[in-house]
């Protein structure tokens, strides 16, 4: 099962979904699934995004969902780190949750080959940030979470996309998402590659701050992972 289209009518946002594969679960194949909401209050964003994350999670493979979820808690660690604010913290949470949303709408043969994109594969896999606010924003206001839906892939030096944006005009949340995201696609096996080990990422991560990554957040990530492991009972 994959999103098909992202369709708008009388201002309400419309999710299509139809099943594609005799091995998914949960909808009859071959029919369309419509889910919608009017956008008019705080509490109405709040339950699209939940839909939304919970069809999503019907939708997607399980290694993403788990991605998903690494990336929210790494982010609220991050910010404990930062001594963020608890509606900061949850922010974060929010933030890491779905970062990766307009994934929704990529196909599942990009997200999964096992080879190089190709320059049309990596073009379309660039979207997913605009397509992800696309689909949140339009419940009807922004917020943090979905600036930081949309940010995540910006870099300090401008190398990043959607919009190149530079330094302090990336919103400190879409920055820690930035490297709570790399260090778990780091360390998580990926279709074209295995799983680096803690060393080995924290040593891109290390490299990457120099330039691309919010160093304040690596650093907090460190300090996170350092507690975290001293925490755990001895194996």
């Amino acid at each position: 099962m994959r999103l098909r289209k992202i369709a708008w009518a009388t201002h309400r946002p419309v999710l299509v979904v139809e099943e594609m594969d005799a091995s998914s679960k949960g909808f009859p194949r071959g029919k369309r699934f419509f889910l919608s909401v009017h956008p008019l209050s705080h509490h109405s964003l709040w339950s699209w995004i939940d839909a939304v994350v919970a069809l999503g999670m019907r939708v997607k493979d399980r290694e993403a969902r788990a991605h998903n979820l690494r990336v929210a808690r790494l982010c609220v660690h991050i910010g404990r780190q930062l001594s963020m604010s608890a509606h900061e913290l949850r922010v974060l949470a929010r933030a890491g949750l779905l970062h990766d949303i307009g994934k929704l709408a990529i196909p599942d043969g990009v997200l999964a080959k096992h080879t190089p994109l190709d320059d049309a594969e990596w073009s379309l896999m660039r979207t997913h940030p605009a397509l992800g606010l696309t689909l949140l924003d339009r419940a009807g206001q922004s917020t943090r979470e979905l600036l930081a839906v949309l940010y995540h892939h910006e870099r300090l030096d401008g190398s990043g996309y959607p919009y190149g944006l530079r330094a302090g005009a990336i919103p400190i949340e879409a920055r820690i998402v930035a490297v709570a995201d790399t260090y778990d696609a780091l360390t998580s096996d990926r279709p074209y590659r295995h799983a680096r080990t803690d060393e080995e990422a924290r040593r891109v991560l290390m490299e990457e701050a120099r330039a691309r990554l919010d160093p304040k957040a690596v650093h907090a990530l460190f300090r996170a992972l350092d507690i975290e492991r001293l925490a755990a009972p001895a194996s």
